[in-house]
């Protein structure tokens, strides 16, 4: 009887060791073919292991590994926008103007309830030439925990010909500290809403490359018009995404990249191995120098 008491045990830890579940051991690791290359050549990267999911960053912006979980860059905000002014001879009928206490209430009493900054001075407008540049619109007085939103607010009389502005190719770019620069938003994206204020006959119109406000013939009526962007964050940026390269279906020995701009570059590839009882991870970092 005895004999069948520390048998039993035994036994019991045998079965439960062989039904042990885990994640496979996680061996893997990457290197180039060359690092220095000219733009537009081909790095082949070789692999070796076999994890069950690999990601590639290039170290290209958009791609960089170390701002996979980035969502705010501070920077200096820019304005850079072109304008054409036409017809008519009524002056001061274009204005810009922004806020950061606008309450997303896009009417006339939303509009009122704001403080709205007018930047219109910061910026050089069209006296008749198409696509007239605005220059570089500093707008780091705007940066905070709160959206900013831009805005433009055309006033013409229905004494004489009115003007038409149009404003394409607006972008307000974030410029950091090493020269590069992330797009806060486009005129495509900026998610205008017009407004018109006491009865105007003429709106503001928009579309993915134009915002334009046309004035109209003498006695057409007086105009205040205004167009809004959605809220715009400053300082938020999208973190920076791989390419998936393989899942645990598929098996991937190389992996080959073409970098087309010249500059210095830290490719990382990240392997893991995962399944319900867990997961492990590990990264491969090099470095690609890309000559002219």
């Amino acid at each position: 009887m005895m004999k069948k008491i520390f048998i039993l045990p035994a036994l019991l830890l045998v079965l439960a060791a062989c039904n042990k579940k885990e994640v496979a051991s996680l061996h893997f690791d990457v290197s180039a073919d060359k690092t220095a290359i000219k733009a537009g050549d081909t790095v082949t990267f070789k692999i070796s292991g076999n994890p069950d999911f690999l990601t590639f960053y290039s170290g290209e912006p958009g791609h960089q590994y170390e701002y996979k979980d980035r969502t705010n860059a501070d920077g200096t905000p820019q304005l850079q926008f072109t304008s054409y002014r036409q017809y008519g001879t009524q002056n001061n009928t274009l204005n810009i103007l922004v806020s950061t206490d606008f309450n997303n209430t896009y009417t006339a009493d939303g509009i009122a309830a704001a403080h709205w900054t007018d930047i219109t001075s910061r910026a050089t407008l069209s006296t008749g030439t198409d696509n007239t540049p605005s220059g570089v619109i500093d707008l780091s007085d705007f940066k905070s925990d709160k959206p900013m939103y831009l805005a433009f607010k055309f006033n013409g009389s229905t004494a004489s010909t009115q003007r038409t502005w149009t404003i394409k190719n607006l972008v307000i770019n974030n410029v950091l500290s090493n020269g590069s620069q992330i797009a806060v938003t486009t005129i495509a994206d900026a998610g205008w809403v017009p407004i018109n204020l006491n009865n105007s006959p003429r709106s503001w119109t928009y579309n993915a490359t134009q915002i334009q406000f046309q004035g109209g013939a003498a006695g057409i009526g007086d105009n205040l018009g205004w167009i809004i962007t959605k809220p715009v964050f400053l300082t938020k940026v999208s973190p920076d995404r791989g390419v998936a390269l393989k899942n645990v279906s598929t098996r991937m020995e190389e992996y080959q990249y073409v970098y087309t701009t010249a500059g210095s570059y830290t490719p990382v590839f990240v392997a893991s191995n995962t399944n319900i009882y867990g997961s492990e991870t590990t990264s491969k970092q090099l470095s690609i120098t890309v000559a002219p």
